[in-house]
């Protein structure tokens, strides 16, 4: 169909151009048909842009991390497979625009998209959280599964850290270690354990011994 209309423009064209008494050479009637096959691209492109949904395009490149995960230093140092957040999205998170945030997607939960997002709070510190959204990526729960910080216990200064056990069926266990910094070894402050109910919601379940 596009095709018969710039062979009729062409025709078109060129019937003016005689009657004018103007002759033109093959090479400029290729000019024009470059021309308008140039115009007809960049028509195509901009209605492709704009019929694609950039919240749902940005998502779809993430990558896939597989499951069970486990908290390790290295992975929270250098957060691999993860991918910036552009600014714009940060609410998708309930953050706002000045918080630098990557993601990655984990496998699906029902009918709820689990994420794994990292908040750098720093050059050096960064808190890790499991997300879920709805089929349009809306945030519905986020759940803090690595953090660390200074704190002071009984009067002392020590390290609080938080980590973390996912196996492929969204069992969630959170442990707290406390490390002083007058001792060289690790004490478990408390142990917690999360399931995905059918609301899309982190829910804490007893940890049984």
């Amino acid at each position: 169909m596009r095709k018969n209309v710039l062979i009729l423009l062409l025709i078109g064209i060129g019937l003016l151009v005689v009657s004018c008494g103007n002759r033109k050479t093959a090479a400029d009637y290729q000019g024009m048909i470059d021309s308008i096959r140039k115009a007809e691209t960049e028509q195509q492109l901009l209605g492709s842009q704009g019929e694609k949904d950039p919240v749902l395009a940005f998502f779809d490149s993430l990558t896939m991390k597989a499951l069970p995960m486990k908290y390790s230093p290295e992975f929270v140092a250098y957060l691999p497979q993860m991918k910036k957040v552009p600014a714009v999205f940060n609410g998708r998170f309930d953050y706002e625009s000045n918080v630098e945030l990557l993601t990655v997607k984990l496998p699906s939960y029902g009918n709820f998209h689990v994420m794994l997002m990292a908040e750098k709070l720093d050059s050096v510190s960064t808190s890790l959280y499991l997300c879920t959204m709805n089929q349009s990526y809306v945030l519905v729960d986020r759940l803090c599964i690595y953090e660390q910080k200074v704190t002071e216990k009984d009067g002392k200064l020590g390290l609080l850290r938080q980590e973390y056990y996912i196996t492929s069926d969204y069992e969630i266990t959170l442990v707290c270690i406390y490390r002083s910094e007058e001792e060289e070894s690790d004490q478990e402050e408390w142990a917690r354990r999360y399931k995905i109910n059918k609301e899309g919601n982190f829910e804490e379940v007893i940890i049984e011994l």
